[in-house]
Order: C-alpha cells, then structure tokens, then sequence
C-alpha cells in the first residue's frame, strides 16, 4: 500500500487496539506497556530481536498468558476480553503459528474439522459435507489439493494455506485480525510469493494483518507499517516507507554493531584459499527421487551452498550428502573413507555433522535440556561405556555454550524455552563439539532473528577459516550471499550453475534458478 494511502488508513480508526500490555515472569518484564494499533486493509509488521517479547505478546493477544493488570483491547471500536480468545468461536483475533498445529498423518478435511467442529447428525459424521466444506476452504486460498489425502502429501506453502483457511474458516466476510507468525520460515521463495498473494487478498477484503518475521527482504514486501520491538517495549512504530533496512536492523539491535554495519555490503564474504586444498567431502553420481545425478566436491576451509527453487532436488541434497535419504545412492568419499552406500552412522563416524532444515522436529529432543541436547553427539567421549561422567559433561558443555554465543546458566533448562536462534545454535555446538571435517546444514538461519543470524555467519566463517568444510542448502539467499565461497544452483535435479566470487550476488543468484544457462565463473 502507498505511503499516502497508509496515511489515510491511520486518519480512520483502528480496528484492532491494545492498550499497556504487560506481563511479569518471575524475575523478569517480558512485556512491558506495549501498545499496538492495526488498521483494516494493512498488513502491519511486528519486528524484534529474540527474546524482545513480541512472541509473549502474541500469546497475550491470543489468550495463552494471563497479562498483568491493565491492559484495554478493543475491536471494531467495543472492548474485548482477551483472555477468552480460545474459548471464543466468534473472536475477531485469528492466529497461524510458526508450529501450524496440523497433524499430518490426518487429512485436510480432518484438521479443519479438527478445529471447526464435525458436521453431521451428532450421531454420525456427513464425510461428503465435510470434504465440500474443506475444498470451499483450500479453493478460496488457491489450494487444490485432494482433501482426503494425508498432510504428508502436501506441499510447505500448502500446508500454510491451509492453516490459514482453517483459522479463517468461520468467520465468512466478518472483520477480523490475522496474526501469522514467521509463516515463511520453512517456505521456498516461490511458495513465499504464493502466500504472498493470499494476504494480500486478505488485506485488500478488510482485514488487518500482524505479520512477524525476521526476514527483512518479506518485510518490505508486504508490509504497510512496522513496529519493532527491544527489552519488553515498542521502540518505534512507522509507516514502511519512512524506514530502511539499515535502520530497522539498527532499531532491533539497539545499537549499530560492526556486523549491521557491515550486512549490506557484498565485500564482507571472506576471500577463500581452499581452493588449493584437498576435498573433505566428494560425492559423484547422487541420486534420488528428487536428484538426477549430481557431482561436488567440498573443500577443507570452504563454504558451498545449494540454492535452487523449491522441486529443484535443492532441498534433498543435504540430507542425501549426510546418509539422511534412504532412496539416495551415489558415491562419497567424506575425510578420506569411501562409501557405496551411505548411513548417517557412517557419516558421523566418518566425521561428518548434520543439522537438518527443521530444528524442533529433526534436530532437538524437546524434552531434553539444553545440557543433554548438546551433548547428544558426543556421549562416547564424557565417560566410560557404561557410565557418563556428568562433571566432564557439564564443564565442555559449559565451555562450548559460550564458544557458540548461548548463556552457560540456561544448561539445565528445557531446550524449547530458549529463543529459535539460540536453539540453531545449540544444534551448532551438538556438532562442533565433535570437532568434525564436514558440517551439512539444511536451512541454517530459518526461524532465527537477524542478530542470531549474524552471529551464526560469524560462527561458520570462523569453523571454515580453522579448515572445516561446510555445505549449505537454504531457501535463503542471505545466507548465500554472505557466507559462501561457492554457490551451486540446482534446476530439474541437477547443478545447472557454479557461481564464485562477485557473481554470488542476489539477482544473479535468482536469475540462475530461474533461467538455464551454462556455468558461470567471475
């Protein structure tokens, strides 16, 4: 929406407001006095660093944390309880969170009768109203997917989509507010743009929408105005216009850093000499359901990406490269031994690290602490076979909290009550700590704020710069362009190009998943 006509949207009332929110954790203020405004036809912008409140907010807003006195919410100009928005039917506030809530061993049909309610007799369930009502849905957000088909079978954005529709699915033309957090993050950019399309229409039809995301590209996209969030408080609130990427990262951050000062130049990726060293990992003739034979070679102290749309076998490549796909077959030569075939055991052994694209699910053991998911891949080194020395665990552990940027005191707590970006990290260090010769990361900032983004960055080209072979593949062109040394752009299965030095840029990066073309070199 243009700056003048996001003006004439602030001259009208808001349809949504909250007024002094704040909430009290012992020992800490995680929300403290935030007040937010959402017009109809806008997609507002709620931006923070981890742990800035914004997500303790939402769950305010969606009635998951009781707030401290004070707090006024209203909608559509009358007051509203916020605390009853769960058990509300006919609440205006929706909610699509990062975790979607889906099962997907169930149908589309099931999930939103799931959340809607069954229809039928109350005796029996109408499976043929059911399935209407679930195409009417998916139809309406351009989602055309058999809805008696398990989620598994669904597509990234599709599953979004659908998230959204069943948020949605009761309130027909009623205003209401959407609240989507990070729904991007495990989206390729053209699934990106899909989504895109669906809140714009949102928008354009009355609602208004709170949009969180650390990703500052989406941010200029799609959003109307911004606020951003630091320590528990508004810092500023803003027509998008009036901002710059600079600016907000500034703003998040509380203060320039030499990194942010540093973000948007391209001369920042390091000059690579592993070009003259030996391959820490090879792999020739890979294949899978999604690859279509595919050679590379990873060099001691170098980084090499994957980038490629999604459907391009992009997204295969690190699990294959670690033993993670059963289909896959290929050769590898991983720290000098061979294989025929791979199993992650025999990647691990080997020396070779894997953190895959999705944390919660893939990587960490929720119900573990911090202390006991860091120290998974290094059991057998803290003890004997038969008993684990808990002092030996505790000190290294300790010792590699603070070489990855995590608070040693936040050892003994569950893993999940940490921010997104300090759990990327701890999957960072699970691996580290085995000192290996080839990190594979899948997606490695997805879900991660921009000050935890660049810390990682920091993190790899210090790993890389000490000999290790690093191979990413991201949907993140970020990534791409700030870490790599080497970037491999897959079409259709296979590498279609190599770009190097000044030609890992983001347009050059986009046009080459885009088009065909032969190799590129600067």
């Amino acid at each position: 929406m243009p700056a003048a006509a996001t003006d004439v949207a602030r001259a009208r009332s808001p349809l949504f407001t909250v007024e002094d929110a704040s909430i009290t954790f012992p020992g800490v203020k995680a929300v403290d006095g935030v007040s937010l405004d959402l017009y109809a036809n806008e997609v507002h912008a709620l931006l923070g660093a981890n742990g800035c409140g914004k997500s303790t907010l939402i769950k305010i807003l969606a009635g998951f944390h009781q707030p401290d006195d004070g707090l006024r919410a209203t909608f559509d100009g009358s007051e509203i309880d916020l605390v009853a928005t769960e058990q509300q039917r006919d609440h205006p506030l929706r909610f699509v969170h990062q975790d979607l809530g889906l099962v997907n061993e169930l149908s589309a049909t099931d999930n939103i009768a799931l959340s809607l309610g069954f229809l039928g007799s109350g005796i029996s369930v109408d499976w043929k109203a059911e399935n209407q009502r679930a195409r009417g849905l998916l139809a309406r957000f351009g989602v055309h997917l058999d809805p008696r088909r398990p989620l598994s079978d669904a597509t990234a954005v599709d599953r979004t989509l659908l998230a959204v529709a069943r948020a949605l699915g009761d309130l027909g033309d009623a205003k209401h507010v959407l609240v989507l957090d990070e729904p991007t993050a495990a989206l390729s950019s053209t699934e990106v743009q899909r989504l895109f399309e669906a809140v714009r229409e949102l928008r354009d039809a009355g609602s208004a929408v709170l949009y969180v995301s650390h990703r500052m590209d989406e941010i200029f996209e799609i959003a109307d105005r911004v606020t951003v969030m630091r320590s528990g408080r508004v810092i500023s609130s803003g027509p998008i216009g009036a901002m710059t990427p600079t600016l907000l990262t500034s703003l998040i951050a509380g203060e320039p850093t030499e990194a942010q000062a540093q973000a948007e130049t391209p001369s920042r990726r390091r000059t690579s000499s592993a070009r003259h060293t030996e391959a820490a990992l090879a792999v020739r003739d890979l294949r899978s359901q999604s690859i279509g034979g595919v050679d590379f070679d990873v060099r001691r102290g170098e980084i090499v990406g994957v980038a490629g749309l999604f459907g391009s076998g992009r997204e295969a490549v690190g699990y294959a490269a670690a033993g993670a796909l059963p289909d896959a077959s290929g050769h590898w030569e991983i720290n000098g031994a061979s294989f025929d075939r791979l199993a992650v055991r025999d990647a691990v052994d080997a020396g070779l690290g894997f953190v895959p694209a999705d944390r919660v699910a893939e990587g960490l053991i929720r119900e573990f602490t911090v202390l006991e998911n860091l120290s998974l891949a290094a059991l057998s080194d803290l003890g004997s076979s038969v008993r684990l020395s808990r002092r030996v665990e505790r000190e290294q552990a300790s010792a590699w909290l603070s070489s990855v940027g995590v608070r040693a005191d936040a050892i003994d707590v569950p893993v999940t009550t940490l921010s997104g970006g300090n759990q990327q990290k701890i999957l960072f260090g699970r691996w580290l700590w085995r000192r290996p010769a080839v990190l594979v990361l899948c997606e490695p900032t997805a879900g991660v704020d921009i000050g935890a983004r660049h810390a990682l960055h920091e993190l790899l080209r210090e790993q890389a710069a000490a000999g290790l072979a690093v191979l990413i593949t991201t949907s993140d062109l970020d990534d791409l362009v700030e870490v790599c040394d080497r970037v491999l752009v897959m079409r259709n299965g296979i590498v279609e190009r190599e770009l190097t030095g000044a030609a890992i840029s983001t347009p050059t990066i986009l046009a080459a998943m885009e088009t065909d073309s032969g190799p590129t070199r600067p």
